[in-house]
């Protein structure tokens, strides 16, 4: 599978424009974005001048915000249904213990 990423502007909750990262599938879809806002970086003069060319890029696009990014859904399952864990009334019932306390 081929993922691209590009620079693209988000309008933010509160009205700001800010600049994040956005992954692509091999289909073009967007898949996620950086969760922070990603400022120009680089290892010398030319490659900071690289990144705020693409920078640049990004302001040519249409402004996303969060809900134009897919959230996955986490199926979340019981952690006992794959857990060998048993609970202390079952160790207690399997042992042969009484889960209950004796009077006196």
């Amino acid at each position: 599978m081929k993922i691209s990423w590009n620079y693209r502007v988000f309008c933010e909750d509160n009205g700001d424009y800010v600049i994040r990262e956005v992954i692509y599938a091999e289909d073009g879809s967007i898949v996620s974005c950086t969760k922070d806002a990603v400022e120009p970086m680089g290892g010398t003069m030319e490659e900071l001048a690289s990144d705020i060319e693409a920078f640049k890029q990004a302001l040519t696009l249409p402004v996303l915000t969060l809900a134009d990014i897919p959230t996955k859904e986490v199926k979340k399952e019981k952690l006992h249904s794959k857990s060998k864990n048993v609970s202390h009334k079952e160790l207690l019932d399997k042992l042969g213990f009484s889960h209950t306390s004796a009077s006196s």
